[in-house]
């Protein structure tokens, strides 16, 4: 009988399971590194040398990262300097090292001419100067820095703004967790100055220059081509900031965002081509795991040390290591340890989406994988009663093909089955054409990345094999952009989806969205979706539309648009391309607003319709939820575009909302004259450009229980904003500022409402009247 073959241990995935549950509790628990918790680290790491046992391992690993984390939330630089601005901005003038390469803005943003981190050496708020050293953003105006410059900065400094409006990526938080807590902004170049060179890590600073070096050359003959050569730089390099929004866009749909990070993906890549290189050359297999290692270490520093190639980086050095030692590389086991390593250089790296999307993605390929391949090349196997010997060579040959097409596929669908979760919870995506996309742009791709390295080792010794490599891959690239093109637009290829709720669902649910000077409202009532404006394009583009993902809005029913101005309808183009809306709802007001025009031209041009609605309408929203429009009158003759806004109330459950738009003065005296009845719960309105709105006799005839309310765009906003407020709150309305609040969401349920901000947590909750 032969010896059972024995299972390999996984020592690693315990103390892997420890440090995550120490860090979670450590960040969970609000208390900082004391005395007596490093007390208590010590005592159990004696404890496990005098009396060596698993479970005692385990304690001694949970209590050192619950004290290592702990350390790093509680005691990091950075905390304390965000509390000099809670109160809010100050003026504050930094002197400190430029940490990051400065990158210029990707849309134009005023006097801003790049971002960047800074190692703060001292900073000075209200008079008094104080040594700091903790990171910085800075948003830098005039000539541009260079990294490891030491410059000096006056501007306005503030803690980073935490996410306004729900679907949004909480760029704050992000950041919190890579150190930084607050922001400097020079409004002027005079603010910004370079005072010397030189004074950043060495090697940081020559990875810089090479990550340049190597730009230059993937761009070698491609000059009239820069989206297909941004591609590639981004696959190579991942550099993504020059990277089109269509195309990263269309990269999502298709689940092939993965090829634009230097991650996992490109670092097996260029591991088997390091491997498959040293063959041929006589190298065993020790020998080349000790240069492929260092050649990884060198490629992440190139890619500018990200977060996802550093990881990568040591989980295929874990992997590769196992070899060294002749052992058998578990899997498991190595991908444990590598996570122990990474979590002990920066444990913030497990509450980021691509530490969890990397070590979920690589377990779920290892265990499913290859079950997966061997089930396909059951069907492409021949009879089973033909013996090897007498295959003929075309059997052989479609023997290998299905071989590996088995594996390819085993791969793609292990891929994304483990990538579903991540995909559906982080980008609200549920992509089928992700499984045929991967398995035609995995392999370009890896040709991509091949010939952006043959390029690179071409450019300095056979200038023409550069130029044959880099016109190689622009014919691959190009490929690999029609082909996720193609599957981007394939039908039912993807949907967005919206995260299941334990909650029951409100008869009626209203998200007023935090677009500053515009306004985009969402109405679900039942399953029907509709939209209130829509701001302006990019608002639309950054704010509306990862909301409505968020919601798992495919189509809306309905587009209300209730004037010309471009802040209001400006991204109508987009959520009509974006969300095909089955309606197309105006007022019969003519403006002059050439926002307005260019709509109306456009929808010429594509046969859209549109709906004209005025005073005296009614559209079913879905549900008991119907849709009044109040203003304005056919025939109305106004001079500014805010005096002919559509000014609609909504009537759900029992509750009443209205929505007046920037609608002033003379739109509500004209309301007062000609409506009986304007009393409703909720009041949600915009500012006029010019004239006043939210008078006193109107208030009184709406007598509104809760109010939410943009920014004025007219004289001292704060101060009007302030003192309107103020009067309303003294009469027990509830305000919900959206300069403070960010988006709110209206809950309406038979007899009741609730509103809650999404910014600060504000909540209101009546009984309708």
């Amino acid at each position: 009988m032969p010896p059972k073959e024995l299972r390999p241990r996984h020592p690693c995935v315990g103390l892997a399971l420890a440090a995550v549950v120490g860090i979670v509790a450590a960040d969970w628990w609000s208390t900082a590194a004391t005395s007596w918790l490093i007390a208590s680290c010590g005592i159990a790491a004696v404890g496990v040398i005098v009396w060596p046992r698993t479970a005692g391992c385990w304690l001694a690993a949970c209590l050192a990262f619950f004290a290592l984390h702990a350390g790093r939330v509680h005691d990091a630089p950075a905390r304390s300097l965000a509390a000099q601005f809670r109160a809010g901005p100050k003026v504050a003038t930094v002197k400190g090292i430029v940490w990051t390469q400065p990158e210029k803005p990707t849309v134009w943003s005023g006097r801003v001419s790049a971002f960047f981190d800074v190692r703060c050496e001292s900073i000075e708020v209200d008079g008094k100067v104080r040594e700091m050293d903790a990171l910085l953003n800075v948003a830098w105006s005039g000539a541009l820095p260079e990294y490891g410059d030491r410059v000096l900065i006056t501007g306005q400094a503030s803690n980073l703004e935490s996410v306004r409006n729900p679907g949004q990526f909480d760029f704050a938080g992000y950041r919190q967790r890579r150190g930084v807590f607050s922001e400097l902004r020079a409004r002027f170049p005079e603010d910004c100055r370079v005072e010397s060179h030189g004074h950043g890590r060495m090697l940081v600073a020559f990875a810089i220059r090479a990550r340049c070096w190597v730009q230059s050359q993937l761009r070698r003959d491609l000059a009239d081509a820069p989206e297909l050569s941004s591609l590639i730089e981004s696959m190579v390099l991942g550099m993504r900031g020059e990277t089109p929004d269509e195309v990263r866009a269309l990269f999502q749909k298709t689940g092939t965002l993965h090829l634009f990070a230097v991650s996992g993906l490109n670092i097996a890549m260029l591991a088997a081509i390091a491997l498959y290189a040293l063959k041929p050359l006589g190298i065993r297999r020790r020998p080349a795991v000790i240069i492929v290692i260092p050649l990884l270490a060198a490629y992440a520093l190139v890619t500018g040390l990200s977060a996802s190639c550093v990881r990568a980086a040591i989980m295929g050095t874990f992997v590769l290591a196992a070899q060294l030692f002749d052992r058998r590389t578990v899997v498991c086991n190595s991908l444990a340890a590598a996570a122990v390593g990474i979590l002990a250089w920066d444990s913030h790296q497990l509450f980021l989406p691509g530490f969890q999307f990397s070590f979920m993605l690589v377990f779920v390929i290892v265990l499913l994988a290859v079950r997966i391949q061997r089930g396909c090349e059951r069907f492409g196997r021949p009879d089973p009663f033909l013996p090897r010997a007498l295959w003929s060579l075309p059997i052989r040959g479609g023997v290998w093909c299905w071989r590996h097409f088995s594996a390819a596929v085993g791969v793609t669908l292990a891929a994304w089955l483990g990538s579903l979760a991540f995909t559906a919870g982080y980008f609200h995506l549920f992509s089928v054409s992700a499984i045929f996309a991967n398995l035609l742009a995995v392999p370009i791709a890896f040709c991509v990345l091949l010939l952006g390295l043959c390029t690179v080792v071409c450019a300095g010794v056979w200038s023409h094999g550069a130029l044959l490599c880099s016109n190689a891959n622009w014919l691959a690239a190009k490929a690999l952009l029609w082909v996720v093109r193609t599957f981007s637009e394939m039908p039912g290829g993807h949907v967005y989806v919206e995260l299941p709720r334990i909650s029951e669902p409100a008869a009626c649910e209203i998200a007023v969205l935090d677009c500053g000077e515009g306004a985009a409202i969402h109405l679900r009532a039942g399953r029907r979706d509709w939209l209130l404006d829509c701001a302006s394009a990019r608002t639309c583009e950054n704010v509306v539309l990862p909301y409505l993902r968020s919601r798992g809005v495919n189509r809306l029913d309905g587009l209300f648009l209730t004037h010309g101005d471009a802040q209001h309808v400006g991204g109508a183009l987009t959520a009509i391309a974006e969300l095909s809306p089955r309606a197309l709802f105006e007022s019969p007001v003519r403006d002059r607003s050439p926002t307005r025009r260019n709509l109306h031209g456009q929808l010429q041009l594509g046969s859209f319709g549109k709906s004209i609605i005025w005073r005296g309408d009614r559209i079913g929203l879905g549900g008991d939820a119907t849709l009044r429009v109040l203003h304005p009158p056919a025939g109305l003759n106004r001079a500014t575009a805010d005096d002919k806004a559509l000014v609609v109330r909504l009537e759900s459950a029992g509750v009443r909302v209205l929505f007046t738009s920037d609608s002033g003065f003379s739109t509500e005296q004209w309301l007062l004259e000609n409506e009986s009845d304007l009393r409703s719960d909720i009041l949600v309105k915009g500012w006029h450009s010019k004239d006043l709105s939210g008078t006193p006799d109107f208030l009184a005839r709406v007598q509104p229980q809760a109010v939410i309310c943009s920014a004025p765009e007219f004289g001292d906003s704060s101060t009007v904003l302030d003192a309107w407020a103020g009067g309303l709150a003294a009469r027990g309305v509830a305000v919900f500022r959206q300069d403070r609040c960010g988006a709110v969401r209206i809950a309406l349920r038979p007899g009741d409402f609730s509103l809650r901000a999404v910014g600060d947590g504000q909540t209101f909750r009546s009984r309708a009247r």
